[in-house]
């Protein structure tokens, strides 16, 4: 038979042993198990809030990029204006990076061109130490990094943009600042060259680069970042880019053998126009006048041709012609030609009720090949066409701006609050020069020239920096010499009737003659323009009727003049393409 043999007493012993173990084990690896995914959760929790600061940063300077281009737009006349104290080379604002800083905001941009990577300090392709920085001793106002200080190199290397402390709906302060540099873009040598800046002003060519850079962080965290880019600022022709006569009232008295050269892209690239008119334009008299193209005038061999001279002395590629009689320049081959009734050609934008030729070729006298232009395709305010402030309105809706609009309270040079015309006051801000017979005091000591005479000489200095010349006296433009050069235009604006005389003026820009009437309703307005034999290589805008214009009247329009006279800023920023980055860290 069997016997029952009982269980060891130390066999059970053992298995004990080995359950508790198992079980402390499992609960060994639970806990980790448990440790690890709190591990996770948190690291997961801190990647996410890291995240969020992250993005509240990039958001932010993002913005701050935006902020300081819109800075730089609306402070335009402070920033590149070359008789500001904010002009390059004038302290406190803009200051020459070094070749070798890397600080705030001029390490944003590197040494050297691109292709010319170690390039030396001073030599052709350095960048960097051809650029600006904006700097002011009081720096930007508030402390731009969070760091306690308002006075170390980020706060005066910031535009004063306000004080800028953000907190965000979780309870996260930031702080930001924005630095700008600029890029004076150098006139090019040779066809070859490449772009780039300059420290010298004469060399300029009109257009600015800016680099702005926004760097920020979060008070308190390791959140931060930097954000830079590039955009340009290029004179675009926009108002200034008339026609090479324009006149509201007409014109009624071209005599002789006036001359006049196209804007071979006045109505659009490749669409010359040379007269733009809501009224008539006929010759008077004796003799034909004549439009044709720059190739064709200079055609006549009997003219002495020329490079005009720059302000610096060096040769421009604007080609004058001298001489009189039959040494003059003429058009050889005319757009348009005439005696009594002009002979209308395709660049004449009239409206005299004139019959619409079937064809060209049976163009006569009785005739003309474009439509009349209608009055709500002409300028409503001319001051407004071309330098973009309206000072007229329309009351009487015949689409004519015959209304002031109402006076404004402007500061003057001498400290004293006066009224005056919305178109004035622009021109006391604007103007480089100005002569004023009957308020000597009002413009300021940069700008006030005591007499014609002074107004003249300051125009022909190598020093003149071209742009508005203000003539209130409107008979300053008589005398004999050159006004202007063909790199520093002038706007010469001239106020009511002007009367010119001196057949030697010769005028490197823009002849505006301004309507200074009182209120009224007279189609074209009633300045009256005439002239006795000057020349002009540019354009003439007249808020009147030119009522006669002699045999040496000469107005050749060039492109190459007119084009520094365009403000920038007008134009929308031009986003460089590519040079937003991140890779900088302040």
């Amino acid at each position: 038979m069997n016997r029952f043999r009982p269980r060891s007493t130390s066999s059970m012993t053992r298995e004990t042993g080995t359950t508790l173990i198992v079980t402390l084990i499992l609960l060994l690896l639970a806990s980790l198990m448990a440790l690890y995914a709190v591990n996770v959760g948190l690291f997961a929790q801190r990647t996410s809030a890291a995240d969020v600061r992250a993005r509240m940063v990039h958001e932010t300077l993002e913005a701050g990029l935006t902020q300081g281009i819109e800075y730089l737009r609306n402070n335009s006349s402070t920033l590149t204006s070359t008789t500001d104290s904010a002009w390059p080379g004038d302290s406190p604002y803009w200051t020459l990076c070094t070749h070798s800083d890397k600080s705030f905001p001029c390490g944003t941009v590197p040494p050297c061109a691109s292709g010319h990577e170690g390039c030396a300090s001073g030599s052709t392709y350095a960048r960097r130490s051809n650029m600006y920085y904006y700097t002011t001793a009081a720096g930007a106002g508030y402390d731009v990094n969070g760091n306690g200080s308002l006075t170390d190199a980020m706060d005066k290397n910031s535009l004063p943009l306000g004080s800028i402390r953000i907190t965000s709906s979780n309870g996260f302060s930031l702080n930001y600042g924005v630095g700008a540099l600029m890029c004076i873009v150098k006139k090019p040598t040779v066809s070859t060259d490449p772009a780039l800046c300059t420290p010298t002003t004469a060399n300029a060519q009109g257009t600015y680069l800016f680099t702005v850079t926004a760097s920020g962080n979060v008070t308190g965290e390791s959140a931060s970042t930097t954000l830079s880019t590039s955009f340009g600022q290029s004179p675009s022709i926009g108002g200034f880019n008339v026609p090479t006569i324009t006149a509201s009232g007409g014109f009624t008295g071209v005599n002789g053998q006036a001359q006049f050269v196209t804007d071979p892209n006045g109505g659009g690239y490749g669409n010359p126009v040379t007269v733009w008119t809501r009224g008539s334009f006929k010759t008077n008299g004796a003799g034909t006048a004549n439009t044709c193209y720059m190739e064709d005038w200079l055609r006549n061999t009997s003219g002495t041709y020329s490079f005009a001279t720059n302000s610096d002395g060096s040769t421009s590629t604007v080609v004058t012609c001298t001489g009189s009689g039959s040494k003059a320049c003429a058009c050889s081959t005319s757009i348009a030609t005439g005696q009594g009734q002009w002979t209308q050609g395709p660049d004449i934008l009239t409206n005299d009720g004139t019959t619409v030729c079937s064809s060209i070729v049976a163009a006569t006298s009785s005739c003309k090949p474009t439509y009349d232009v209608q009055s709500s395709e002409f300028p409503c305010d001319l001051f407004q066409y071309v330098f973009g402030v309206s000072a007229w309105k329309d009351t009487d809706g015949d689409n004519f701006c015959e209304t002031r609009q109402p006076t404004v309270s402007v500061t003057v040079g001498d400290g004293s609050s006066q009224t005056v015309n919305v178109d004035e006051a622009y021109l006391y801000s604007k103007a480089v020069l100005i002569y004023s017979p009957s308020h000597p005091t009002w413009p300021s000591s940069s700008q006030s020239q005591t007499s014609c005479t002074g107004l003249l000489a300051a125009t022909q200095a190598s020093t003149f920096s071209g742009g508005i010349v203000w003539d209130q006296s409107g008979s300053c433009l008589s005398g004999a010499g050159q006004v202007g050069f063909p790199d520093k235009p002038v706007a010469w604006v001239s106020d009511g009737s002007m009367h010119q005389s001196g057949t030697s003026t010769v005028v490197f820009g823009m002849v505006f003659v301004r309507d200074t009437s009182s209120p009224t309703t007279s189609v074209g307005g009633v300045a009256d323009f005439q002239s006795n034999g000057f020349t002009v290589y540019g354009s003439v805008v007249i808020q009147g009727t030119a009522t006669k214009m002699n045999a040496g009247t000469r107005i050749i329009y060039n492109g190459t003049v007119m084009k520094p006279l365009a403000d920038p800023w007008k134009a929308p920023a031009s986003p460089v393409p590519g040079s937003w980055t991140d890779r900088y860290a302040y």
